[in-house]
């Protein structure tokens, strides 16, 4: 793909002509590796939680001289957390396999309560390439089951009467 635009389009459009094709390759389902089933499934989590946290009662401090984000699209809080909730069961129950006890600490520390990755190797009690080729094993293990679970793609998670 490259930097280099073509030449049927300049600036904003192309950068929003590419968005919108990521979007449709996203939304294909079937075309996704399940690891990046997992990464968009866990970057609307956490944007979930954090949306909820936020608007939860805490108030945070307004920077006037940063520009506003403009328009962000959030779904009903209730349905918002719902798929938090779905997230995280749905991680915990396809990790429960006793020989996966560690992968599911992991998935747990490092992705649920977001520990930084340092500190999460030493909670988690592995060695670093372990702790990495486990990290790998999990996002694929989930991403297939957050596709056949339904939990991806999102925007179709919340189109749907929960």
């Amino acid at each position: 793909m490259g930097n280099i635009a073509p030449s049927c389009c300049t600036g904003a459009r192309c950068g929003a002509a590419r968005a919108l094709a990521a979007r449709r390759i996203r939304s294909a389902g079937r075309a996704v590796k399940a690891k990046d089933v997992f990464e968009i499934c866990h970057a609307r989590y956490r944007g979930l939680q954090e949306w909820l946290a936020e608007s939860a009662g805490e108030v945070r401090a307004v920077d006037l001289a940063t520009p506003a984000q403009g328009y962000q699209w959030r779904p009903e809080r209730g349905r918002a957390a719902e798929y938090v909730a779905d997230f995280e069961r749905i991680g915990r129950r396809a990790l429960r396999r006793p020989e996966w006890r560690g992968r599911l600490k992991l998935f747990e520390i490092y992705f649920l309560h977001s520990l930084e990755y340092r500190r999460a190797i030493a909670l988690v009690g592995v060695a670093a390439g372990t702790f990495d080729y486990w990290m790998a094993e999990v996002k694929r293990a989930l991403g297939r089951e957050f596709r056949r679970t339904g939990l991806f793609p999102p925007h179709l998670y919340f189109r749907a009467k929960g």
